[in-house]
């Protein structure tokens, strides 16, 4: 690929430096604390929290700054959202599965989408569901006309769009192939069901999406599947913009915002422990505070360096993406599977060091803490608890597909 000669670029003012938006996001973290039970209740932080989030500039941070957005990198937004699920583990999660999706919107879709979808003013937020759970039909007017319902639509509430996975009939009715439809926010039904069937993440807004009909313009659909390993991604947006970031691949970026998101959480849950171990004695009539105590000391550091150390596995593999972005747009060369998926086995490690510390800081608070309802440490083992039973977590069965790739064996489904 050739990066354009020239583009058009409207810096947003003020434009933050990279460390302000990590700074901002970090003293977010005692109001998103507070309001942790109301996020729960609620299934979503709350729209003061949104505004706030807006103004800062959260929802700007991978968008193109042609639009108005920051056009930062990939690290700089995980930074943010390990901040912000510091505060509030839901809340970073609904943030990050909106905001993120800017790095979607700039890289495969082209001018006309982007210039609909985001405007001037950089406002542009979507849910991205990669599964095909609904169909894009085309029109006589050559259209699409998008029918079917996604769930687990994390960060829709507040989301201006929605990326929805389709199977596109062109006339004969679905032949297996695969789109990715962006439909406006007027164009489909936010469905209340999350919150009241979920063990943890309630506050997380991952809400079903139902869409009746919406008819969409032919550059709003995407041809092929968001979610494969393999083959070139069609990268209208860096052709577009220049930045390689936007030539970037899916499947490479999608487990860093998960990671992002639990890597937060083990830090929520080890400031929770310190909280307590320094607030309650030991029993007995001796009783010291508990932070005095060799057990308490070797629980707390034992978390605090697997936290730490998942937290390094997240940067390192957030830079080698981009990495990997800059290389494949040099003579053409795409993306090597294998490189990709050494993304995804890396941060499943991350992911289970951060279960281990939460996991280790739960068990030994105490029943008065980790056992008590509407406790926060209890609310960050849920937390991490759901997160963990999500697909795209499950590292022993990934574990197979790496090694079927290595060795070039078919890896079924991903490729």
């Amino acid at each position: 690929m050739s990066a354009p000669a020239s583009a058009t670029i409207r810096p947003r003012e003020p434009n933050p430096r990279p460390e302000d938006l990590v700074q901002h996001a970090a003293a977010f973290r005692d109001r998103l604390r507070d309001e942790q039970g109301a996020t729960e209740e609620r299934g979503a932080y709350s729209t003061e929290t949104h505004e706030l989030f807006r103004q800062a500039g959260f929802y700007r941070t991978l968008l193109p700054r042609r639009y108005g957005g920051y056009e930062f990198d990939v690290p700089t937004f995980l930074r943010v959202i390990v901040e912000i699920a510091r505060g509030c583990p839901g809340t970073g999660w609904g943030l990050c599965l909106a905001a993120g999706h800017g790095l979607q919107i700039g890289g495969l879709y082209g001018e006309a989408a982007q210039a609909g979808a985001i405007g001037p003013d950089g406002d542009f937020a979507a849910p991205m569901r990669g599964i095909p759970m609904g169909t894009a039909t085309r029109t006589e007017q050559g259209s699409w006309r998008i029918a079917g319902t996604w769930d687990y639509c994390s960060g829709s509430p507040y989301s201006t769009h929605a990326m929805l996975a389709v199977r596109l009939d062109e006339g004969d009715g679905p032949t297996g192939a695969q789109g990715l439809a962006l439909v406006p926010r007027s164009d489909w039904t936010l469905m209340d069901d999350w919150r009241h069937r979920s063990f943890g993440m309630r506050g997380s807004g991952s809400n079903s999406i139902q869409v009746d009909g919406a008819v969409v313009s032919d550059e709003f659909v995407v041809r092929g599947n968001p979610l494969g390993f393999g083959g070139k991604p069609a990268t209208p947006g860096y052709r577009l913009h220049g930045n390689p970031m936007y030539a970037g691949h899916s499947m490479g970026y999608l487990q860093l915002e998960i990671t992002s998101v639990l890597v937060g959480c083990a830090y929520a849950a080890l400031d929770e422990y310190e909280r307590i171990i320094r607030a309650k004695k030991t029993p007995g009539p001796h009783g010291v505070p508990r932070f005095q105590t060799a057990d308490y000391q070797r629980h707390w550091g034992v978390a605090s360096g697997k936290a730490s150390a998942a937290e390094d596995v997240l940067l390192r593999s957030s830079e080698f993406y981009m990495e990997l972005c800059r290389e494949a747009v040099v003579d053409d060369k795409g993306f090597a599977p294998e490189q990709l998926m050494r993304i995804h086995a890396s941060t499943h490690h991350a992911v289970n060091l951060a279960w281990e510390a939460v996991e280790l800081l739960f068990r030994t608070s105490g029943t008065s803490e980790g056992g008590s309802n509407g406790s926060r440490m209890q609310r960050y083992y849920r937390d991490i608890s759901t997160a963990r039973t999500n697909v795209g977590l499950q590292w022993e069965t990934f574990a197979t597909v790496l090694a079927q790739e290595h060795f070039g064996l078919k890896a079924d489904g991903l490729v």
